[in-house]
């Protein structure tokens, strides 16, 4: 399964998507953790500095590409217009996971976008380019039952306008007890919906039953989760939150149950629409 953490900019779905990731690792399943986000907060907490060596993965499209079987210069789209039938994997591990990968001491394994490069910065292209190799990777990849990919996305609805998330199984929107952060997870949710993608909302930075009933209010429904407070937290962000166990349970137990398992149908449809739009 694929869990894509979503949010406002300062909601803390880095934070989540952190001991999410450290939690199913303490439950025996097979993680890999990536990082869509340039502040790379995520890749920080679970691995510090020992990852300044990975090959961000932000320039892997051509390696993609080349790898189910598109001809140079063909639009990644292709693959999923023409029904490519090559797929990747973990286990066994595909070379061009491996390659743009590093597996952390405690097991999990890490991808990276990485920061903005001079094509970005000098105005060749969208920082958005970094993560477009997911919208390849993700939908064909084929996961065991013990294996689960965890991603914490791009702060904000901008992301997930791009149409990368089709290619995951559940999106786990992260909202504070904030009237912003509540509008932008509102936002959000309804680009999952145009998508097609089921989601969750989650409470973070609980500090008092006020905060929850507000959240409650802002937003119209019941989060699945709340999280509260956590000194260790902030801290050791390193380290997996003892008292969240619970709720990250519950967080992954209710991925299970909304997860269809249509990934790739999903994408297919996404890139034949878009196609028959822009030939009208």
């Amino acid at each position: 399964m694929i869990l894509a953490f979503l949010g406002k900019g300062g909601s803390g779905k880095s934070s989540v998507s952190s001991q999410i990731a450290l939690y199913l690792n303490s439950q025996h399943k097979s993680v890999l953790a990536i990082d869509a986000d340039h502040n790379m907060d995520l890749s920080y907490n679970l691995g510090g500095d020992d990852v300044k060596d990975i090959m961000y993965y932000g320039n892997a499209l051509m390696d993609l590409q080349l790898a189910v079987g598109l001809d140079k210069g063909e639009k990644y789209s292709a693959a999923f217009l023409k029904k490519i039938t090559h797929r990747f994997t973990l286990s066994p591990l595909s070379s061009e996971i491996e390659k743009y990968s590093v597996k952390l001491e405690n097991g999990i394994r890490l991808m990276i976008a990485g920061p903005q490069t001079d094509d970005v910065l000098y105005g060749k292209a969208c920082s958005h380019i970094l993560t477009t190799p997911l919208k390849l990777l993700l939908p064909l990849l084929e996961l065991q039952e013990n294996e689960v990919v965890v991603i914490d996305e791009k702060a904000g609805a901008d992301g997930v306008s791009t149409g990368i998330i089709t290619g995951v199984d559940i999106g786990v929107i992260v909202c504070e007890p904030a009237l912003h952060s509540i509008k932008t997870a509102k936002q959000i949710a309804e680009l999952m919906k145009f998508y097609k993608t089921p989601y969750m909302f989650v409470g973070n930075k609980i500090a008092s039953s006020e905060d929850k009933n507000f959240i409650e209010e802002s937003l119209g429904e019941v989060p699945i989760a709340y999280l509260m407070e956590s000194t260790n937290l902030k801290r050791n962000p390193s380290l997996l939150v003892s008292e969240w166990s619970d709720e990250l349970s519950m967080i992954f137990e209710h991925a299970q149950k909304l997860s269809q398992n249509n990934r790739l149908e999903r994408t297919i449809k996404k890139f034949q629409r878009n196609h028959e739009f822009s030939h009208n």
